[in-house]
């Protein structure tokens, strides 16, 4: 097992998740690649969605550089690929996601982005068995395991948290937008996460900047105590049903 076992199992006491939580690392050089553990590199060029289904469903520890990513969505926030006119324009969303080239544009533009050229590859696994310090950490699950982990994390901070989305691209959500505030980030699964990355219609994502997990687990655990739960935990009643069923029965007998 890996470094962050432990951390694992604190999640998954809290969380009961179906898949590996997974820790995700960006890299400055693609060289780096050769020092991670265990990796794993796709023969064939796949989207960048699809190394975190290896590592959350398989447990896999996969690599990934611009040269093997074919979501070009992906590249650009990230930043590995510099924002092309063609982008900038509105191409990608102008009629499949919005109507007009004007709303496109506005679309592309709040586009969360990582500054061109900082980094140029990107390495996930599952949590529990690698070895490198993760930037973030991300779990797919269901809403109120989400939930759990909103709970947990407004244990200490209060307030509300505020969700931001275009619904495409959500590696820009669940990567970029973490990576450039610093906080916890909730985003639906993108088309290309639930076509080529398998994840489920129920699924929500969570991205949790890796410096402020403990204090999640922290608040979870607090809030588990109070009776906060997952799994939820039921208020069983009496089936009123049940009730007159048997008081008919019971006459139909002496009957």
């Amino acid at each position: 097992m890996g470094k962050w076992n432990e951390l694992d199992k604190k999640l998954n006491k809290f969380l009961r998740l179906a898949t590996f939580p997974i820790a995700v690392k960006l890299l400055k050089d693609k060289e780096e690649l050769k020092a991670i553990k265990f990796l794993k590199k796709s023969e064939k060029k796949i989207a960048l969605c699809q190394i975190f289904s290896y590592s959350r469903y398989y447990g896999w520890t996969m690599g990934c550089t611009m040269e093997d990513n074919l979501c070009p969505l992906a590249n650009i926030a990230l930043g590995f690929e510099e924002p092309y006119k063609l982008f900038l324009e509105g191409a990608f969303f102008v009629g499949r996601y919005n109507e007009t080239k004007e709303a496109a544009k506005k679309t592309t533009a709040t586009m969360p982005k990582i500054p061109y050229g900082k980094f140029s590859a990107i390495v996930s696994g599952a949590l529990n068995r690698v070895e490198f310090e993760p930037d973030f950490i991300m779990i797919w699950g269901n809403s109120a395991q989400i939930m759990r982990i909103i709970q947990g994390f407004l244990w200490k901070e209060g307030g509300r948290i505020t969700m931001s989305t275009f619904c495409d691209g959500v590696c820009a959500d669940t990567i970029a937008k973490a990576y450039l505030t610093e906080e916890l980030q909730i985003a639906f699964p993108c088309l290309g996460d639930r076509r080529f990355g398998m994840a489920k219609d129920t699924d929500l994502i969570a991205s949790i900047p890796f410096g402020i997990v403990d204090s999640i687990i922290e608040g979870m655990e607090k809030t588990h105590k109070t009776g906060t739960r997952y799994p939820i935990p039921y208020e069983l009643s009496t089936p009123e049903f049940f009730v007159k069923l048997k008081k008919q029965l019971d006459k139909a007998k002496k009957d």
